[in-house]
């Protein structure tokens, strides 16, 4: 705990657990033992850093073990960071059963509340494997209980193939998502969420207010879910932080140039993370995140702060189900408003002959101008600091791809931008051509536009989505 959170903060909740111990349990544990305890607090205040490392070794396992009894759970956790000795005292069954009945007790509206606290006072508590009731109470501090919002998110959007309540699950939790900013140091520095804008399928979440340095200091961001009370309170109980995805940002080859206007220029950096920098100085004025619902809530809750949820491989399909039925939905938006949403389906695989190690899902054939779409006009707009701006041809792009069960396929939630093409593709309307293409190690997008000056909008005249064929051997259990 000494490395953990510093003597001062475990002098401070020890002493605090030693008085709270002696105003509600008067009767807790041996007298003779808490006197002893208490005796060795003192110690451990007027003692200096290396006495206290020799005197704790010198002190039976019980001492110890009685000392941990007044710590909270925050402490209790932390301290089985030290040695091994404490790592397996501060895991005790013994312990972590007395706070977790404790939490339990807080909470009267559940049901039978007395035969719980009893079971977990009985001699089952030692019958359980080692760490039971610590991962019983955590789950519990986290809002682990899942069975109404995993009951709720079996309801599913026939349009868009995700959870039909999944912002309604969201905000009934009080979730929302933080970043943590990692100088080169290893000093980090939190920041709350400004902003969120839903989508069908996709949230953008947007960070815009707080302190923000200057991002050549920067080594890393990282991602996190956490469960805010809907009143928070002083003292508070620290908040369950479930990691999404962690970017090291000072490598080069993660991120690229995005766009610009008059006061901010934009870099891209993996998996969809959007940086806005102040032209001239270089130092952050906003950061924006596209989340796709796809398992979103676990995990935005599942997840531990230092390792992300890994969901279960559940996308084993049937072999007596058609192998070329896909459905694709895509969404284009910024953090204001939808740009263009459209849904196609079935759709069928072919072969890309000059990739043999690819299939692709033609939606829209530029030959075929009866499929085009009208678009409205690309741009990004951000606030930060009471400024705001907007860069163009720019924006998210959300895409759900759905096999013929209705399961999901491909998601993919990014930023994406247009480009002037080079090859001019030989149409009927004339007019100024861009692409957008977006491509990770699941598969590709590609989308041409077109520019009519006459209507002010743009045309989708080509999208076509590529998948490596081992994705759909592996999805199917078999060939493509």
């Amino acid at each position: 705990l000494i490395m953990a959170t510093g003597l001062g903060e475990f002098l401070r909740r020890l002493r605090r657990g030693l008085v709270q111990g002696e105003q509600n349990s008067p009767a807790r544990g041996d007298t003779q033992v808490g006197e002893f305890a208490r005796m060795y607090i003192i110690a451990y205040s007027t003692a200096k850093l290396d006495c206290m490392l020799s005197v704790h070794l010198r002190l039976p396992s019980e001492i110890i073990l009685k000392i941990f009894s007044f710590l909270d759970a925050f402490s209790l956790f932390n301290i089985s960071f030290v040695n091994k000795q404490f790592h397996d005292l501060a895991n005790s069954n013994a312990l972590w059963s007395v706070l977790y009945a404790s939490e339990i007790e807080k909470k009267m509206w559940r049901p039978r509340v007395s035969m719980i606290k009893e079971a977990v006072s009985s001699t089952i508590v030692e019958e359980k494997p080692a760490g039971y009731w610590k991962k019983l109470l955590l789950k519990e501090m986290a809002g682990y209980k899942d069975t109404m919002w995993k009951t709720e998110l079996k309801h599913m959007n026939p349009h868009t193939g995700m959870p039909a309540l999944t912002e309604h699950v969201l905000r009934r939790l009080h979730i929302q998502w933080e970043i943590t900013l990692t100088n080169r140091h290893g000093r980090e520095s939190v920041y709350e969420q400004t902003h969120t804008f839903f989508e069908d399928s996709s949230v953008t979440v947007c960070w815009s207010q707080g302190a923000w340095p200057c991002m050549y200091t920067v080594n890393s961001l990282q991602l996190h879910g956490i469960m805010c009370p809907a009143s928070p309170a002083p003292g508070d109980k620290p908040r369950w932080r479930s990691l999404i995805r962690k970017t090291a940002l000072q490598r080069t080859g993660h991120c690229s140039f995005f766009g610009a206007d008059r006061l901010v220029k934009v870099l891209q950096f993996d998996k969809g993370i959007i940086v806005g920098l102040w032209r001239g100085n270089w130092k952050i004025a906003f950061i924006m995140v596209n989340l796709h619902f796809h398992k979103l809530i676990e995990r935005s809750l599942l997840g531990s702060r230092f390792c992300p949820y890994l969901p279960a491989d559940d996308n084993a399909v049937d072999l007596d189900y058609s192998r070329h039925g896909y459905t694709l939905h895509i969404v284009l938006h910024n953090p204001v408003q939808r740009i263009m949403c459209q849904r196609f389906s079935p759709l069928y695989t072919r072969r890309v002959m000059s990739q043999g190690e690819f299939v692709q899902l033609i939606a829209i054939d530029f030959a075929n101008v009866s499929e085009h779409v009208p678009v409205t006009k690309f741009s990004l707009p951000w606030q930060a600091h009471g400024l705001q701006g907007e860069v163009e041809r720019c924006c998210m792009m959300t895409l759900t791809v759905l096999d013929e069960a209705q399961r999901p396929f491909w998601c993919v939630s990014s930023t994406v931008k247009m480009y002037r093409r080079q090859r001019v593709l030989d149409l009927e309307n004339e007019g100024e051509q861009f692409i957008v293409l977006y491509g990770d190690a699941e598969g590709k997008v590609k989308m041409t536009f077109v520019w009519m000056e006459e209507f002010q909008h743009y045309f989708l005249v080509q999208l076509v989505t590529m998948f490596p064929t081992a994705k759909v051997k592996r999805h199917f259990s078999g060939e493509c």
